[in-house]
């Protein structure tokens, strides 16, 4: 089911970009997780990355996110803090499954929903990282805007 009425909204977020071989996704947030503990850093919200191309060459190009307690931070050349991050108008679907068997079905229907309400994707598409050991799931957003009637009719 997707949700029309989304949003990400955190303050203090520290982030990195990355380019690697899909099959490494949980090393490389492994390594961002290390890197923020370093840092001596307080983790206040959710780990959530956007994925940045279509890795069509299985090579993802990502941007890892946490939310932090600190009101600023120093951080390594590599990294960013942001003293906010906010994207509105997003639509989502949660994912219970298998990420790796179940994301291009969530994908899919976050696409359809896309096609069905006349709306174009104004963001990468993110996931959130949630639940515990016992019970993971993924929120997968996306930002969305209303098509012009141009658009509509091409």
């Amino acid at each position: 089911m997707v949700n029309p009425k989304d949003s990400i909204k955190y303050t203090s977020v520290v982030s990195r970009k990355y380019h690697f071989y899909y099959k490494d996704l949980e090393q490389q947030l492994s390594d961002f997780m290390s890197d923020v503990f370093k840092l001596k850093a307080t983790i206040k919200g959710p780990l959530f990355y956007s994925i940045n191309n279509i890795p069509l060459d299985e090579m993802m190009h990502a941007e890892f996110f946490i939310p932090i307690q600190e009101d600023y931070l120093d951080v390594t050349e590599d990294m960013h803090f942001h003293s906010y991050f906010c994207i509105d108008r997003m639509i989502s679907t949660c994912d219970l499954a298998d990420y790796e068997a179940s994301t291009e079905t969530a994908y899919g229907e976050l696409l359809h929903y896309m096609e069905s309400n006349y709306l174009r994707q104004t963001t990468p598409i993110f996931h959130i990282v949630s639940g515990d050991r016992t019970l993971p799931y993924l929120f997968i957003k996306i930002g969305v805007s209303a098509q012009s009637a141009e658009e509509i009719w091409l």
